[in-house]
């Protein structure tokens, strides 16, 4: 027996490669050596099961086979790299393709067909183990898993497959893309993911309002959406301060504000104030608002909007509570990716003896914030 037991997927994958080349009309295994960045005596290696193909060649192997897709490539090219590391004998490799076909279940119909290669793969020289490949017809179901594209869910169905988990989801915006990132994952590194998600499970970070802006300078073109519950009016009345130049970026679709409090002497509304300030504001410097000016009354009609909260006070309370705390302003911003950011503080107008406290939410208070907020909003221009 060799000292090393034979990777049996590495050598139906060089199978697979050495057929296509066949079909390729005559392509010598130079040629694909050369087109992949590799010597020939490599290459040929490959074909035979005797060395591996590394993952960064991937790109180049389906530029060279074009009916090979490159999700499917990728999820192979790991399983060959995991299994290359249990090498001592057939039953630790048997065990560990198990792992992987748990982990990777798109994986099945090819390791369910090496049942008679796990029984003669100890003793069985590598042409041997070729045709036990051959007869069961592993390189037809690993060339048939390599050929096709990987399905990519649609919102709804993802929404559907996620419901049993996630009583309360974001948006289904998220949800697919959450699917189509874990359906291109490779296995190796799904567990490491996994592992660091969980643990920040628990961790929200604390974020002033310095932080704050600079998160939304470095977000404002990926930013789509923006919902503020504040407390008092007056934190948006000073357009100094409040940031109203997402109304002017023009992937930006909709600001939306409620105030709870009635603003403090103040003539006619509060929309109609923040628009007149921020008007007097371009003005003063029209040679560098010109672009804003030009598109000023369309662009504050159709992106910004300002409501009283006055008749669901108790439910702005709610949504203002965090970890039994009163807080004065909670902003969300919907990014294009369709993840939801929160974020939650104690700021007041014109209060500068004690920095304000300002947090993110976890996952299960953004969820049930985004339950509140439709609650106590009902229509606000937008679906989320």
């Amino acid at each position: 027996m060799a000292e090393k037991t034979r990777n049996p997927l590495a050598q139906a994958l060089g199978l697979v490669l050495q057929q296509m080349r066949d079909k390729m009309g005559g392509v010598s295994s130079s040629e694909i050596a050369a087109s992949l960045g590799l010597a020939a005596s490599h290459y040929r290696m490959i074909e035979a099961g005797s060395a591996l193909l590394q993952p960064a060649r991937a790109i180049k192997v389906v530029q060279t086979f074009d009916t090979l897709e490159f999700v499917p490539l990728c999820q192979v090219l790991v399983c060959i790299q995991i299994m290359d590391g249990a090498r001592s004998s057939a039953a630790d490799m048997r065990i560990l393709a198990d792992v992987l076909t748990e982990a990777n279940p798109g994986m099945a119909p090819v390791f369910d067909r090496f049942d008679e290669v796990w029984r003669v793969l100890d003793n069985a020289s590598t042409s041997e183990l070729g045709k036990a490949i051959a007869a069961d017809g592993i390189d037809d179901a690993l060339y048939e898993f390599l050929t096709t594209e990987p399905v990519t869910l649609g919102a709804d169905q993802m929404d559907h497959f996620m419901a049993p988990t996630y009583q309360h989801p974001l948006s289904e915006q998220l949800y697919s893309q959450i699917g189509n990132i874990l359906q291109g994952l490779a296995p190796f590194y799904l567990d490491t993911v996994l592992q660091l998600i969980d643990n920040l499970r628990d961790i929200t970070p604390r974020v002033t309002p310095e932080e704050l802006a600079r998160w939304e300078a470095a977000h404002k073109s990926r930013i789509r959406y923006i919902i503020g519950i504040v407390r008092k009016p007056e934190i948006i009345l000073d357009v100094e301060t409040f940031d109203y130049s997402f109304l002017w970026e023009d992937d930006f679709r909709r600001m939306f504000v409620m105030y709870r409090d009635d603003p403090q002497a103040l003539d006619g509304s509060v929309y109609d104030k923040i628009v007149g300030c921020l008007r007097r504001k371009y003005e003063a410097e029209r040679v560098r608002y010109e672009r804003v000016l030009a598109v000023f009354d369309s662009t504050v009609r159709e992106k910004l909007a300002v409501r009283s909260g006055r008749d669901v006070r108790e439910g702005i309370d709610g949504l203002l509570l965090h970890r039994d705390m009163p807080m004065n302003n909670l902003w969300f911003y919907f990014m294009a990716s369709g993840y939801v950011v929160p974020f939650i503080d104690d700021a007041q107008p014109g209060r500068t003896s004690v920095s304000p406290y300002g947090t993110s939410l976890d996952y299960d208070e953004t969820c049930q914030k985004l339950v509140q907020l439709r609650e106590v909003c009902g229509d606000i221009g937008f679906t989320f």
